[in-house]
């Protein structure tokens, strides 16, 4: 017998296929055990009424913790809310205000039908055990800077936190442990090394962010007489898998070396444009053959975790920036959030998609909803006309986490008050 059966679904399985309405997805041991138009027995039925049912979203980017920062530094250049707004605030967080801010961010992206995110912060094995009991599932990093000539790795948080992820979460399972050079600016080629080695070892993914900024791209081309994602490949980073965050800047010999390599680009739309970073090429980096996925950064520079803003607005750049509104159609918005952010975490065998043998990890938009009625094609009611506030329930191996507006593993009023009255004093330094 199933333990859950979802029937009267319109299924969107991000497979190739089209929607299917009038379907069953039925699930066993957290996986999808069946997909059909069948209503098998099970111990539980959820009926969704005719709404959609589709994969879970992957949240590519995020540093989840700085929704405690949200809106607290708007309206800056990246350097400038960077080391003069952003830097001194978190020299002053301690691991409770951390978690604070990663269980609220989770409630937020719960809410909006993420189920899987990759995050870049600090404190993460505290982060690392909220996940678990938030039932979510997470790639997780602690990014090395490595400024000054005073820098001693063995001293490095990133690093004691990196071994210490990597050693008790491995590279598999709910929760895993990825590795992170924060950017090219920040860290010298020596580090990258002591980063290229670990990933070796341990199999895993290293994440980075790579030409965010005009600036930041030509600096490095100046320090090393190469563009950054060259500087990286002939470093020997790109020789394993790698995560590169937002791609603002990337030039054509990039496009070729990261799609040589099999990296993925998190592309963050909504930061990068808050930031006046710039568009990112999406189009050409899809047609260069690089995984594009998305995120949506930290919510300090986005001010949302709501990745169907990010979807919608991927879509809309690809087409305004090249006056083709065939850029990136609805469906190829979707498969970023979906089927590319699974691969981009080292998930794609687990998730990403509707079918038998994959995790139950799924949403169901409320399509009832007047901003979604009427529904031609479902997938392009998703991209262009679906809110996160429309997602009526999440699951994640087979576990409902919200439904119809109520969080079933975080107490929010209790996240609210842990961000309100402990950590926003420690943000302004009161």
């Amino acid at each position: 017998m199933l333990d859950t059966l979802i029937k009267n679904a319109l299924v969107l399985p991000m497979t190739g296929a089209g929607a299917e309405p009038d379907c069953s997805i039925g699930i066993r041991d957290g996986r999808i055990a069946y997909l059909g138009k069948d209503k098998p027995e099970a111990r539980e039925v959820i009926d969704a009424g005719g709404h959609i049912v589709m994969p879970g979203l992957v949240n590519a980017h995020a540093h989840t913790a700085m929704c405690l920062m949200r809106g607290y530094a708007d309206d800056y250049t990246l350097e400038s809310w960077l080391f003069d707004k952003i830097f001194p605030v978190e020299a002053r967080l301690d691991e409770r205000a951390i978690v604070a801010g990663t269980v609220l961010g989770m409630a937020e992206m719960i809410r909006t039908g993420t189920t899987s995110f990759s995050d870049m912060y600090f404190c993460e094995p505290a982060v690392a055990e909220a996940v678990l009991k938030a039932g979510m599932k997470a790639n997780l990093s602690n990014a090395i800077i490595a400024i000054g000539d005073g820098y001693d790795p063995e001293k490095d948080r990133a690093v004691i936190e990196t071994r210490t992820l990597l050693k008790d979460y491995g590279v598999s399972g709910d929760v895993r442990g990825d590795i992170s050079i924060h950017a090219e600016y920040t860290s010298p080629v020596h580090i990258w090394h002591m980063a290229h080695e670990w990933a070796a070892e341990y199999g895993a993914i290293t994440h980075i962010h790579l030409s965010e900024t005009k600036k930041e791209h030509e600096e490095a081309k100046a320090r090393h007489g190469m563009t950054a994602a060259a500087a990286f490949a002939k470093n020997g980073v790109l020789d394993t898998k790698v995560l590169f965050a937002h791609g603002v800047w990337l030039e054509k010999e990039d496009l070729e070396l990261l799609a040589e390599h099999g990296a993925s680009v998190a592309h963050c739309p909504v930061s990068n444009l808050k930031l006046g970073s710039g568009i990112a090429n999406v189009r050409a980096m899809l047609d260069a053959g690089i995984n594009v996925c998305l995120g949506t950064d930290g919510a300090c520079s986005n001010n949302s975790l709501d990745l169907f803003e990010e979807i919608k607005l991927a879509a809309l750049l690809a087409k305004g920036s090249s006056f083709d509104p065939t850029a990136l159609p609805a469906y190829e918005a979707l498969k970023l959030a979906t089927v590319n952010g699974a691969k981009a975490q080292g998930r794609g065998d687990e998730t990403g998609t509707v079918e038998p043998g994959k995790a139950a990890d799924l949403i169901m938009i409320d399509t009832s909803k007047p901003n979604l009625r009427p529904i031609y094609d479902p997938a392009g009611a998703v991209a262009y006309s679906a809110r996160g506030s429309d997602v009526e329930m999440t699951m994640v191996n087979g576990k409902v986490l919200y439904r119809n507006g109520e969080w079933l593993t975080i107490d929010v009023e209790r996240a609210v008050r842990e961000v309100e009255e402990y950590a926003v004093p420690i943000v302004l330094n009161k």
